[in-house]
């Protein structure tokens, strides 16, 4: 496909072979996503070079650090939809629900009130900012 529609010849007749990497291994059943999602992101680094082992911290504070740095990094990268709750992802709720917005006083995104589960009380009045869980975790913004 490469060569017929695009007269591209740069991967064209590889002989792909099979091989194995050396890596470290996680500890627990909950962070191979975080593993694969590494493994990846440092493949496509060495690129076209194959990487010959990973080391990857296995300790649960490095793990939860690489984790926030990927969301970080995705959300980062995401297209920003103020049309759209970024919780829910969707712009309108079922005709019985009011809709009733909040924005994040840190990325800006919008959320439903209804989403995030808040109550009339817990909405902020006046011009107290309101800041999201994500920009919470991520230390963005400093609570009082």
């Amino acid at each position: 496909m490469r060569r017929n529609r695009l007269g591209k010849e740069d991967w064209v007749d590889i002989r792909w072979k099979p091989g194995k990497i050396v890596h470290t291994y996680q500890k627990d059943t909950t962070n191979c996503g975080v593993f694969v999602m590494e493994m990846a992101k440092r493949t496509v680094k060495e690129f076209p070079n194959s990487p010959q082992m990973f080391e990857i911290d296995p300790s649960q504070e490095s793990l939860n650090k690489q984790r926030r740095d990927m969301a970080e990094v995705i959300l980062k990268g995401s297209v920003p939809n103020t049309d759209f709750c970024s919780f829910c992802g969707n712009k309108d709720l079922p005709k019985a629900v009011a809709a009733v917005w909040i924005q994040c006083g840190t990325c800006t995104k919008w959320f439903h009130i209804k989403c995030l589960g808040m109550t009339d009380e817990q909405i902020p009045s006046g011009h107290i900012p309101w800041y999201c869980a994500l920009c919470i975790e991520l230390k963005q913004v400093q609570r009082p």
